[in-house]
């Protein structure tokens, strides 16, 4: 499985997209899934998640936090949707 951050900048080399690169056509048959963490807006989004993971807290650890926004638990709520709906869909076993 693969990761994709685009937090440093997309995610690419010469002007190719990661799935164009040689590394990765060349180990195709071994990656099961990628993964895409979504752009999220550095100011909100990202800080948000950054801190989290900073903090080594999972989703479900963050989002009791009563010592967190509301905002801050809504804005992780939607980031953790959007991330395990594509480990769903990447159906690996």
């Amino acid at each position: 499985m693969v990761w994709l951050n685009p937090y440093w900048g997309p995610i690419e080399y010469e002007g190719k997209g990661f799935e164009q690169l040689k590394a990765y056509t060349a180990n195709k048959g071994r990656v099961s899934a990628i993964i895409k963490i979504p752009a999220l807006k550095e100011e909100t989004y990202g800080r948000d998640f950054a801190e989290m993971l900073q903090d080594r807290r999972t989703f479900d650890e963050a989002l009791v936090d009563s010592a967190l926004t509301i905002m801050t638990r809504q804005r992780l709520k939607i980031v953790k949707t959007q991330l395990f709906a594509q480990l769903e869909n990447a159906a690996v076993l």
